[in-house]
Order: structure tokens, then sequence, then C-alpha cells
């Protein structure tokens, strides 16, 4: 896959992201975008291609959605209801702060849907410095 073929596909997801972020501050454009990627593998994955699913390491099933920004949003707010099984409460308040590598910590630790991969904020730390995704995180 090119470069072209990889912001044709995460710049819809980071503008939703953004409007997202604007309104409801749940979870950081960047990672947003990263868990977008890492899910659906830039796309090419076969529940994106087959479902239009843009996450599918949810809990709870494939969501196939008419746009980006429904996608978006219906992610966010599971990701600020959704807690692991040893979780009291959500911690997703981390999520809304302004720094990208404490949202993937904290998505790390509360072992991100599907995610028991040790090495998950790492992934997430590296696709959001790489291709510069902290451009969307616009305050």
């Amino acid at each position: 896959m090119t470069r072209f073929d990889k912001i044709r596909f995460f710049v819809p997801v980071a503008e939703a992201a953004m409007a997202d972020w604007r309104t409801r501050r749940i979870c950081l454009p960047s990672i947003t975008t990263a868990l977008a990627i890492i899910g659906t593998d830039w796309g090419s994955a076969a529940v994106y291609r087959e479902y239009q699913c843009l996450f599918p390491l949810r809990h709870d099933g494939i969501h196939s959605h008419e746009t980006v920004s429904d996608a978006v949003r219906s992610h966010n707010e599971y990701l600020a209801t959704w807690r692991g099984a040893g979780q009291r409460n959500p911690n997703w308040e981390d999520l809304g702060k302004e720094y990208y590598i404490l949202a993937a910590q904290c998505l790390q630790s509360a072992a991100y849907p599907y995610s028991q991969d040790e090495t998950f904020e790492g992934r997430i730390v590296e696709l959001v410095e790489r291709y510069g995704l902290t451009a969307y995180d616009v305050m």
C-alpha cells in the first residue's frame, strides 16, 4: 500500500474525529484515527471491505455505519462508556486529555477491547508519530 493510499484512508477518519473532538472531547482525533488504522489494517481488512466497519476491536460486535462520521461518533460513545471486566468505573476521562501518549496508555491499561497485546500502546504511539496524526488534535 502506498503512502497516498494510506493518506486517502485516514484523512476522512481524522476529519470526522476532529469534528467529534470539537463537540464532545471524548477521544483525541489522533488516537481515534490510529485505532481505525489498526482495526482495519489501513482499510484492507475483510471486516472493513465487507461491512465498512472502522473499529472492529469493540467487544459488542461488528458495526456498519453509513458515514465515517457516524462510525467515529459511535465508537467514541462506546469508549466513553465501556469498562473492562476489572474496572469499577470507566476510565476514559484520560482519553479526553490533550496528550496522545496518556490516551494510548489509558487504552493499554484498560485492555482496550480485544487487544491483549502488550505492545498495543506502542503501536498507537508509533502510528501517531509516523504519520503526524497530532496535526488533527486541534484544540
